[in-house]
């Protein structure tokens, strides 16, 4: 499930990849061989939560669903960092690596748009999706593919509940960024999502009233994006349209979430 609003419906995901947006997000707004990112122009809707974390736990202990299916407040689990992937798998795809957890699973996405003659290491506009142990997509990968936002009419209030820098030797510097927004649509009721991501760290502090696009740029002429997906709410009782501060909070507490930024912490440019 994307993330993106869709360049002809507002606030409706989009389905990727588009290659025309592409072309025209990594045209206009991602480094294509020499150009530099849009400016980019901060409101002050965006907030930084700084509510301390209580003692790790083991990420293998997975919180027992609660009243409602939602998951009970825990102590935060260990933070990634901490986290042994010595016996992770590793996937690689366009000079990119990442590592993820053995019960975990990567797939190709089935991509209509995507170029048909081409295997999918070797297609730049492959969409990977990123399964948990229990086989849920909760996260997706474009290794050079990120998608457009064009006609995004919606407006967003953000929370930031963690952020991380990651120390990749990326051609930019990026972060691994959690954050809880308010979405606005014309004609539609309000939302509250959630959504984890490696992002441009530039961008990152211009996301607020902006489009829902993340992206970050680990080489010249890459736009690549790993972001969380619906599911990492939906499976732990919450309605992805519909989550809280609280939840938000809750969700941070979860096994998938830490081993997930672990995941995105872990991304690495090959040499």
């Amino acid at each position: 499930m994307s993330n993106f609003a869709d360049a002809t419906a507002p606030g409706k995901p989009m389905a990727m990849p588009r290659v025309l947006g592409i072309v025209s997000l990594l045209g206009m707004v991602l480094l294509s061989g020499c150009a530099n990112p849009a400016p980019w122009a901060a409101d002050e809707s965006s907030t930084i939560d700084s509510t301390p974390f209580g003692p790790p736990q083991e990420p293998s202990e997975r919180p027992a669903a609660g009243e409602g299916g939602k998951s009970p407040a825990i102590p935060s689990p260990k933070p990634a960092g901490e986290i042994d992937t010595k016996h992770w798998k590793t996937f690689a795809t366009q000079g990119l690596s990442f590592k993820y957890p053995p019960d975990w699973n990567i797939e190709e996405d089935d991509c209509s748009n995507c170029n048909a003659t081409a295997k999918p290491l070797a297609d730049p506009f492959t969409k990977w999706d990123i399964e948990n142990a229990d086989g849920n997509e909760i996260a997706e990968f474009r290794a050079d593919s990120a998608t457009d936002t064009d006609g995004d009419m919606s407006t967003y209030k953000r929370t930031v509940l963690e952020s991380t820098p990651v120390k990749a030797g990326f051609l930019a510097p990026a972060e691994v960024l959690f954050e809880h927004f308010v979405l606005d649509t014309p004609g539609k009721a309000r939302e509250e999502k959630v959504l984890l991501m490696l992002n441009d760290a530039a961008a990152s502090k211009a996301r607020d009233g902006n489009p829902a696009l993340s992206f970050f740029r680990p080489k010249e002429g890459f736009g690549s994006q790993m972001t969380s997906s619906d599911d990492l709410a939906e499976e732990l009782g919450f309605h992805d349209d519909h989550v809280s501060l609280a939840d938000a909070r809750k969700i941070m507490q979860s096994r998938d979430y830490r081993l997930l930024r672990a995941v995105m912490l872990s991304i690495r440019v090959e040499k």
